[in-house]
């Protein structure tokens, strides 16, 4: 049997055995608030039955009622609060328009109005009449911008969902608003205590007596306070009350400490030890019991708690598995530290070491004192939470540990360094992993620093300082490698051997890469190693490197991690583009673009993917297009860290891209902006700056100047060359020596390129130097100097490009006129769907992932522009019949 995990724990009404009376009007307010209000508040301090109360009326709902619970912990910051309200939400097969981590990106973003929304959406198109989510101990929270999320989702909540908060504080939210609006049922202390007649029933079934003179004497003490009555009739088991000095009553902390240490000290020996350590379990189950108290009778003690109703509640699942009453939990601990103060930092170390949550593991460490072990399980989990988006998850556990640790830690300057990666932040990576390595080193952790060098190597690398990422991979490959340091030292010397030389260095290399990565590399690895390498897919050999790359790394990610999935499918687009597949171009593109739509428009995908699209729209010719295209990416450019080159890389697709179309004004407006700070070294950039100057002279008349400048470039331009460099220098030197009167010399100029061409098949080059020199090739007065063949050729290159501007639309309207565009695959899904099962049986019945099942619903719902599961299942029928 499996424990039940901290998020499952989380996303769980507890269940409470039946109550000894029926509090029925109190059940019948609230039962009344569920069904009609936009918000229920149950605000009173600990022990009124809160949580009890909830979870008793929540089974009175009507069938069709959805339900989704969620109990909100110190832990909880609003990425973290989100992610589980999203998992508490599952169960509903919400139909998720935006994947659910494409919220967490927005916040990330500080968009939580826009997230806010998307759940919004997708709560209305749930299919249930109507639904309650319920947020439990939400005084716990700490980040205000959980309850600044919380108003936005107040504000827009659907008429059919009712959003209940049970806290002992008031929250922060804009309760007026719904007071004035009477939307809002509130129910405090008063409304939560105990009357006379429910003190007077409860007696009654507890002692089988009346006893109206101890009733009233109970209920003067207690005041009504549920955990008082509770612990006032266990204590009068063993005739404690009459010992109670009666101003005590009056303070609920000081009777709760006095009464819970009589009714603790009357459990057996064996139990009051097993509670103890337990406590700082956050749930109890019998293996995490077992794991931390070690007692095998732990199964039994368990069962004893539960019988003896020791303040818990039980959590669904295949295992027994409690949860204590806070109060409990906290006078538990406080016990446990004022008894066995010493054991406290080794039992928080096995209750982490048993925690499924990487951030309840890490933050147990953390607690612990235990720097060192949290360290360690913050790494571990990096790779997997920066797969999933949650790089900010990890930089605020960093954040957590001391400050004198973190100035000190090669451990968390390595993480913050990977995170910046992810970011492309590289005069960061550059930055930290030169501390980390300094670390790594002083502890003797070699190979922690290898790997640390490595990634160093390779930030030095974008920002422009070749010499120091050349001499920091000598001294990497001086030293003995680990799988993942030899890979990152094999993807250091592609980009160094893309920037000096050889020509087919870069091929050679991604080879030895994928070979590497073939051996065991991880998936985050894997996509790693495909950050911007389609700058050199014009080099030899490296195309089909690439397609390796691709298909290793959708091997090693299997299903779901759908940004590296994105990721994947834009690289494979510009091999698609590259070999002129213009039809299944224009399916990946919608695919990917879908896919980008999915994810929340992240900024990284979305501007990679605007450079691929603006190059189709130059082969297309599409000038509108091309000029909206660069204004975006310019736009985003603007926004990217300077430090290192990614903001010039992006400018510099801006300008190429300006100049395929001609658009010269715009190649003016941004080329002051294409310069090499001092001391930065890139040999393709500075190849790429002159080329635009050379093209600017020969466009301004300066024939003499730009044939200079061309015939100087197109000596290194073949080298150095990254996408369309190279075909740009020389198709723009041949222009320039036709002008000059120099047919010859221009075919000579032309020739090497289109030898090239002709042999690989890869036509996006040449296509991407644009439609107007080309045209302008064609018409030119060639003589003899051009043979007919040659000719011919570029004649054949540009008419598929104009047969893709042509037709390029045809195969999505094919396939949209076949089933509104719809897979085989999801074609299967949205039969089961029509069949009425949920994500879960759906992915059991085809070995998917309920994550993929997901995204398959979302794709099925645009493309039939439908809004919910309901009228997809509709429309299949229709079609299809059953």
């Amino acid at each position: 049997m499996q424990t039940i995990s901290l998020a499952r724990a989380k996303i769980q009404a507890p269940r409470f055995r039946k109550g000894l009376i029926e509090r029925t009007e109190l059940g019948q307010r609230l039962g009344e608030a569920l069904a009609s209000q936009r918000l229920v508040l149950l605000v009173a301090p600990a022990g009124y039955g809160k949580t009890a109360t909830l979870s008793g009326q929540l089974q009175q709902l009507p069938p069709g009622c959805a339900v989704a619970w969620l109990t909100a912990d110190e832990e909880d910051d609003l990425q973290r609060f989100l992610t589980h309200l999203i998992e508490a939400l599952e169960p509903l097969d919400p139909p998720w328009r935006l994947a659910p981590e494409a919220l967490l990106e927005l916040l990330a973003q500080g968009l939580l109005r826009e997230a806010a929304s998307a759940l919004l959406n997708t709560l209305e198109a749930t299919d249930t009449r109507s639904g309650v989510i319920v947020l439990d101990d939400l005084h716990a929270v700490a980040d205000a911008r959980v309850f600044e999320f919380l108003d936005h989702l107040l504000e827009g909540l659907p008429q059919n969902w009712t959003l209940v908060i049970a806290t002992r504080l008031e929250p922060p939210l804009a309760l007026w608003r719904w007071r004035a609006r009477r939307e809002v049922a509130e129910f405090d202390e008063t409304a939560l205590r105990f009357s006379r007649s429910e003190v007077q029933d409860l007696l009654r079934h507890a002692t089988g007596q009346d006893d109206t003179e101890q009733a009233t004497r109970l209920l003067d003490r207690t005041q009504g306070w549920a955990a008082g009555l509770c612990l006032s009739l266990e204590a009068s088991k063993g005739s404690a009350e009459a010992q109670v000095p009666k101003g005590i009553w009056h303070s609920r902390r000081h009777l709760f400490d006095y009464l819970a240490s009589e009714v603790f000290e009357e459990l057996p020996d064996e139990l009051q030890d097993f509670l103890l350590r337990c406590s700082l379990l956050p749930e109890l189950s019998v293996s995490r019991c077992l794991q931390i108290s070690g007692n095998p009778r732990a199964a039994e003690l368990l069962e004893d708690v539960e019988r003896r109703r020791l303040f818990v509640s039980v959590l669904d699942g295949e295992e027994l598995t409690l949860r204590l009453h806070d109060l409990f939990r906290d006078f538990l601990e406080e016990r446990l530290r004022r008894l066995h103060p010493q054991e406290v930092p080794a039992l928080l170390r096995l209750a982490a070491r048993g925690a499924a949550d990487p951030v309840r593991r890490t933050v147990m460490y953390l607690r612990a004192g235990a720097w060192d072990e949290a360290q360690e399980g913050l790494i571990e989990a990096t790779a997997d939470l920066l797969t999933d988006s949650k790089g900010s998850q990890i930089i605020r556990l960093i954040e957590q540990f001391p400050a004198d640790v973190q100035a000190r830690s090669p451990v968390l300057a390595y993480i913050r360094g990977w995170c910046a990666w992810s970011d492309y932040r590289y005069g960061s990576v550059r930055s930290a992993m030169a501390q980390a390595v300094t670390g790594f080193d002083g502890l003797g952790r070699h190979e922690d620093a290898q790997r640390a060098r490595a990634m160093q190597a390779l930030a030095a690398i974008f920002c422009g300082e070749m010499e120091e990422a050349r001499s920091l991979g000598q001294v990497v490959r001086s030293q003995p490698m680990d799988l993942e340091t030899e890979t990152l030292a094999e993807l250091l010397d592609f980009w160094y051997e893309a920037y000096s030389g050889p020509v087919e260095g870069p091929g050679r290399r991604l080879a030895q890469v994928v070979k590497l990565l073939m051996r065991g590399g991880s998936a985050e690895l894997w996509f790693r190693c495909m950050t911007r390498i389609n700058l050199m897919i014009s080099r030899p050999g490296v195309s089909a490197e690439i397609q390796r790359l691709v298909q290793g790394a959708r091997a090693a990610t299997g299903e779901g991690h759908w940004s590296l999935q994105a990721s994947a499918s834009l690289v494979e687009a510009w091999l698609l583009l590259w070999q002129g597949r213009f039809p299944e171009l224009e399916l990946a593109l919608r695919r990917i673009e879908e896919d980008s739509q999915w994810l929340g428009q992240p900024a990284g995908l979305r501007i990679r993917l605007l450079t691929l699209k603006v190059m189709v729209q130059v082969i297309c010719d599409d000038r509108n297009a091309v000029r909206e295209s660069c204004d975006a990416i310019a736009a985003q450019a603007a926004l990217l860290d300077r430090s290192s080159d990614m903001p010039l890389t992006f400018l510099a697709v801006v300008v190429r891209s300006s100049a395929a179309i001609e658009d010269w004004p715009v190649v003016r407006a941004h080329l002051p902006a294409l310069h090499l700070e001092s001391g930065q070294e890139n040999p393709g950039m500075r190849v790429f700056i002159r080329n635009v100057k050379a093209q600017l002279a020969f466009h301004d008349g300066r024939t003499g100047e730009a044939l200079a400048m061309f015939r100087e470039l197109a000596a290194s331009s073949t080298e150095l060359d990254t996408n369309t460099l190279d075909a740009t220098v020389r198709t723009r030197l041949a222009l320039a020596e036709l002008a000059a009167g120099s047919p010859a010399a221009a075919w000579q100029a032309l020739a090497p390129l289109i030898e090239r061409v002709a042999a690989s098949g890869n036509v996006g080059q040449i296509l991407g130097a644009g439609a107007p020199v080309l045209n302008a090739l064609l018409v030119a007065s060639w003589g003899t100097a051009a043979p007919r063949e040659g000719l011919a050729s570029l004649r054949r290159w540009l008419e598929i490009a104009r047969q893709f501007k042509a037709g390029a639309q045809a195969a999505p309207h094919a396939a949209a006129a076949h089933d509104a565009g719809l897979s085989a695959r999801e074609l299967e899904v949205l039969a089961l769907l029509a069949d009425g099962q949920s994500n879960k049986l759906i992915a059991r019945g085809l070995d998917l992932s309920p994550h993929t099942v997901k995204r398959h619903v979302a794709r099925i719902l645009e493309r039939l522009d439908l809004s919910s599961r309901m009228q997809a299942a509709a429309w299949y029928h229709a079609r299809f019949g059953g």
